[in-house]
């Protein structure tokens, strides 16, 4: 049974005889006895919103559903930004890029319609806009990021991405390129951080990998520091946020609470019949490993010293 289900089942029995089986406190029944412990989720809740699952669970015993689709309207009105899309860097302005790289089809001929599958995934490339005054706030402490533009390609031959992939690198002046180098994905990662050291930020998936990353997209969902451009008419756009809606997730059993989430193999989109892929969602969630890098907030002061010479008497 689900604790879920265990905790309706006492509370059943309790209405029945009237013995009082249930016993929940949250963070605001400790706080009142330990404030410092008040403090302590404070900082929590700045850190990962308080509707974070884990949040929701730990601190304040609040069930929720261990599975089912990862972005509600909410969830997904936290992601909508007010921002254009962008074909250029802004003056001023830090980008990453982040990189979700799918198989190359050895089929592939000179056009899109000679793939042997064309319904494969893509690999996608999310451009974000990294707004740094979120630092300022003590609690956070972190960046803000704001998607303005991606691509993607499919079958393409990674001999041929690298290029462009290098050549958008260099035109948006990327600070970063957080880059998928699971599988077949590490051999363009060694290209690329050959030819841009100190710019590759590789990220290999394993289970306990994506689980983290997912639980940490959220923290910044719910933090309201991911936006994503306004711009309905973008087919690019469409694909992301019907992924978005296809996005399923299970919390398995257990402490480490690992999170499976993902667009289900084999899901279509309602309206056109189509396969619907994650590869767009999984490239912008890799904007949370952007968190572990210190970008910080340069600022030039000028020091008024003291003059060593000041005081020595002249000699002649």
């Amino acid at each position: 049974m689900t604790p879920k289900e265990v905790l309706e089942m006492a509370k059943e029995k309790e209405a029945k005889d009237g013995k009082r089986r249930v016993f929940v406190l949250t963070a605001d029944d400790v706080r009142a006895e330990v404030p410092a412990y008040g403090e302590f989720v404070a900082e929590q809740v700045a850190k990962l919103g308080r509707n974070h699952p884990l949040i929701r669970t730990q601190y304040f015993s609040e069930m929720i559903d261990a599975e089912g689709g990862m972005f509600g309207a909410r969830r997904r009105a936290l992601m909508q930004g007010g921002h254009k899309k962008q074909d250029r860097p802004q003056p001023d302005s830090i980008y990453a890029l982040l990189l979700d790289i799918a198989g190359e089809d050895e089929n592939a001929g000179e056009e899109l319609g000679s793939l042997a599958n064309p319904g494969r995934d893509s690999t996608a490339l999310t451009v974000i806009q990294v707004d740094l005054s979120s630092l300022e706030d003590p609690l956070i402490a972190a960046p803000t990021y704001r998607c303005v533009n991606r691509y993607e390609w499919i079958g393409d031959k990674h001999t041929e991405l690298y290029g462009q992939i290098k050549a958008l690198a260099d035109h948006w002046e990327a600070r970063y390129l957080v880059v998928d180098s699971t599988g077949v994905g590490a051999g363009l990662t060694s290209f690329l951080d050959s030819a841009m050291p100190g710019l590759v930020l590789p990220f290999i998936f394993t289970p306990k990998s994506k689980s983290d990353l997912g639980w940490n997209y959220l923290a910044v969902i719910e933090t309201g520091r991911y936006k994503e451009y306004l711009d309905t008419a973008c087919s690019a756009q469409q694909a992301f946020w019907n992924q978005v809606d296809s996005c399923q997730h299970t919390v398995l059993d257990g402490p480490g609470k690992m999170l499976r989430w993902g667009v289900p193999d084999g899901t279509r989109d309602p309206a056109t019949g189509e396969l619907v892929h994650d590869d767009l969602l999984i490239s912008a969630s890799l904007c949370s490993v952007l968190d572990e890098k210190e970008f910080g907030l340069a600022r030039s002061d000028v020091v008024n010293s003291v003059d060593p010479l000041a005081d020595l008497e002249e000699v002649f």
